[in-house]
């Protein structure tokens, strides 16, 4: 086995978060060391499973361009056939729960008629699994909400190698058009890169698309330059980051192929709002500054710049008092909540409620990270404990307190209601008028949202369920 150069250990390539601060961190390190050398390729070790493609060879036979029930069934054959589960005892709830779905409106909604048709699209390395909060959330306003799962994820990472960011866009495309077709009111929402797809796709066709959702946008993020290094770096490494696998809903490992994908949507959306100049389209951010990920200062700049709509709208969370300069179009909300122990909001938590029987408060999965960035007993100490603090990096729990990376945003249930105000402008319909109880008489809460009843379990996706007593 071939030992890797200076800067090339696995180590050296892991970040705390699983998702894209660690992968572009991993340029960084190998950018710096190809130009000392280059770093020994992983050809005499063993390959693993995840490293060798298997799916997702023929993206255009799994598009969204017909039957949206059918393009579930089919990806999750595909996924059946392709997927490495993270747990094989619990192979099946695991893939129902990654794969594409579809979730109608709320039940005291006061027609079966949808209100429109919301298309959601996950980040990279994610599953349809990172948007079912938001799919509720707009299943209370009315909408049916289609979750997608884009070529080259929910199987193994290896697949992200044989597709490309135009497989990404033109299946997105496909399932707004096909929205288009069945409704005259399409909202569009994605989280990271999803947002960033998203956008690129209402900035080719706004005539499809009626509103603009991106949570944790990465619009723009952080080590732009040398994340766009990585379409020549494949050449040299193939492989950016084999970290350890830690969640069944998204990849652990990811191949520099991912990274240069990414960085080509970002190339198309920017390119397509120059020629567009600013997009008439409502639009909605919300964004934290504790992001580690996309560089929240750059995307207010990119808002400000192009959004065209007066009911456009930028949500910032925020943890150190700052100057704010946005002026109407701007919401200022501070990120730490004591009653659940957050002290900030990162990447991965802005689109996440509480309650999320996984990545929530009491959830499943608790993301404790990993030397160097944090040290051995900082990490065993956040995994042996009985509740912790949720932050990011650079925060500090209460002295003798655990602390973890903050996974989901304390604030869901007032993001929620912000939400159906901002469709409520595009429509003029808020959450009192599209949601009406069927047959009953009840007051909306001051929340804005009818309260739960004990029969609304039967609404959410058994799954779910299933995976709130079964996973892990």
């Amino acid at each position: 086995m071939k030992s890797a150069g200076p800067g090339c250990e696995r180590g050296s390539m892991r970040r705390r978060h699983p998702h894209a601060g660690r992968v572009v961190g991993a340029v960084a390190a190998m950018f710096v060391s190809i130009l000392l050398g280059g770093c020994a390729s992983y050809q005499d070790e063993p390959v693993a499973a995840e490293r060798v493609a298997s799916g997702w060879r023929n993206p255009a036979a799994l598009s969204p361009r017909d039957d949206f029930d059918a393009y579930v069934a089919q990806v999750t054959e595909e996924l059946r056939h392709h997927r490495l589960p993270f747990d094989a005892s619990r192979a099946e709830a695991e893939l129902r729960a990654v794969a594409p779905f579809k979730i109608t409106p709320d039940q005291r909604c006061e027609t079966d008629i949808p209100r429109g048709i919301a298309i959601l699209i996950h980040g990279l390395s994610d599953t349809a699994f990172a948007m079912r909060d938001l799919a509720t959330t707009l299943s209370k306003q009315c909408f049916e909400a289609r979750a997608l799962l884009l070529p080259g994820h929910g199987t193994r990472p290896a697949d992200l190698m044989a597709v490309g960011h135009d497989e990404w866009l033109s299946h997105v495309d496909a399932a707004v058009r096909r929205a288009r077709a069945e409704s005259p009111y399409v909202v569009i929402a994605g989280f990271s890169l999803g947002a960033a797809v998203a956008l690129t796709v209402a900035a080719q066709a706004p005539g499809n698309v009626d509103a603009v959702i991106g949570l944790a946008p990465a619009y723009r993020i952080r080590s732009e330059f040398v994340a766009r290094q990585a379409s020549w770096m494949a050449a040299f490494r193939p492989w950016l980051d084999l970290g350890p696998r830690e969640d069944f809903a998204r990849y652990g490992a990811m191949p520099t192929q991912g990274i240069a994908s990414t960085m080509a949507v970002l190339g198309t959306m920017q390119e397509r709002m120059r020629q567009r100049g600013q997009i008439r389209t409502p639009w909605l951010i919300v964004q934290s500054e504790d992001d580690e990920v996309i560089d929240v200062d750059r995307n207010r700049q990119f808002f400000a710049t192009h959004a065209g709509d007066a009911r456009s709208l930028l949500v910032n969370y925020f943890s150190a008092p700052r100057e704010q300069t946005e002026g109407n179009r701007a919401v200022w909300l501070p990120a730490a909540e004591p009653s659940l122990r957050v002290v900030g909001i990162s990447h991965l938590a802005v689109h996440i409620s509480p309650e999320n029987p996984h990545y929530g408060e009491s959830g499943t999965y608790r993301n404790c990270g990993s030397p160097p960035f944090r040290t051995e007993d900082e990490v065993r100490t956040c995994k042996q404990a009985q509740r912790v603090w949720y932050g990011v990096g650079g925060q500090s729990p209460p002295a003798g307190e655990a602390g973890a990376r903050a996974t989901f945003n304390p604030h869901y249930r007032d993001l929620e209601r912000r939400i159906g105000e901002f469709l409520g402008s595009v429509d003029g319909q808020h959450h009192s008028q599209a949601a009406t109880r069927r047959g009953e008489h009840n007051a909306v809460p001051a929340t804005g949202f009818p309260s739960k009843r004990k029969d609304d379990a039967s609404r959410e996706p058994s799954l779910v369920r299933e995976l709130d007593s079964s996973i892990h």
